[in-house]
Order: C-alpha cells, then structure tokens, then sequence
C-alpha cells in the first residue's frame, strides 16, 4: 500500500512539472541625441522635465498590445519595460533636450532647483497592434513658465511605425522608433517658440 502511494505521489509531482516559464524580458527606449544642437537656448534658465503622467495600461511596466485597432488592450506576461513608460519617457526627454541644448540647465524634480519652465506630459498610447502589424505611441507634451503658468506650447504628437514582425522585440524597437520621432517633432516645435 506504501509503494502504491508513494508512486501516486510521484506520479502527481511529475504531472505538476511542466515546462518552466520563459525568462522575463526588459526593454528599454534609447534615443539618439539630436543631430544638431541649438546656437542657443530657447528657453533661458532652468527647463524641469516632470514624470509624463499616465493610465491604465499604459502605466504598466508590461508592453501592451491589441489585437485590432481599437480593441481591447492587454499587455504580455514575460515582457516589460525597464521602468514604468511616464518615467521611462520622463528620463529620455530630460536627455535628448539637454543634448539640444534647449535650455541652460535640463533637470528632474528630484534636484528640487527652482525652475523657470516646466514641462507636462501624458502617455496617452504605447501599445502595439497585433494586426496592422504597427507600434503606436501618442503623448501629450506642454511647456510652461514656471512663473506665472502661462502656456509655451501645447501638442499631441502621434507616431504610427511598422513593426517587421510578430516577435516582441520588434514591437519595443518599432516603439522606440516612434519616441525619436516625436521627441525630434516636440524639439522642432519648441525652437519655433519665442517665450
């Protein structure tokens, strides 16, 4: 009787190994810093990059994707960002603009520096659609006079690349590939600018 149970034990662990889970995957958003840099500053002082708000899904550190446009989100189990994408993004921002030279000083609220312009942003989209085979990215960026809060510009900037396959790595580079291109349309449209 003890071998049959010892058997049924064995046989029922056996049944519950499986194969193992795929190792988690980490992606993260590098943008080139621009071609040129600015002759000089279009904003005089200190430019503060704050954290670009975000929800739902695309406050999650998995990749979201659809199936369809305009169907429901989900988002994979193994694969996610490096950081959460409002932070992510915060961070790159900060870089890429300080690199064009935008402002004298480009910072983050955690320097706690007095700021004389403060840029809001919203991911609005960061998600790949599995059937037109394309990454979207959508994010809502502002600039304002840390003074008296009065509007320097305003936009949403949406960026649509196609992704080259099925594969989650394509997905994150098609992503990445719609950052740079709107962080080069949010730099283009911030040097028009006279504050």
């Amino acid at each position: 009787m003890r071998k049959v149970l010892a058997a049924a034990s064995l046989l029922a662990l056996a049944a519950c190994a499986g194969p193992a889970a795929p190792p988690d995957s980490f992606y993260r958003i590098e943008v080139a810093a621009p071609a040129q840099r600015l002759p000089r500053p279009v904003l005089p002082g200190v430019l503060e990059i704050n954290r670009l708000a975000s929800d739902g899904v695309a406050a999650e550190r998995a990749l979201a994707f659809s199936r369809t446009e305009g169907g429901a989100l989900a988002h994979y189990k193994y694969d996610f960002w490096s950081e959460p994408p409002g932070l992510l993004l915060q961070d790159r921002l900060a870089h890429y603009l300080a690199a064009a030279g935008i402002a004298d000083k480009v910072v983050t609220p955690e320097l706690r520096v007095l700021a004389d312009w403060v840029l809001r942003g919203k991911v609005r989209r960061f998600e790949q659609i599995a059937d037109r085979a394309e990454a979207v990215v959508d994010l809502e960026l502002a600039v304002v006079r840390a003074r008296d809060g009065r509007l320097v510009l305003l936009e949403t900037y949406t960026a649509r690349v196609p992704v080259s396959s099925a594969r989650v790595e394509d997905a994150a580079l098609a992503m990445e590939k719609g950052v740079a291109d709107i962080f080069g349309r949010f730099l283009a449209d911030l040097g028009r600018q006279t504050p």
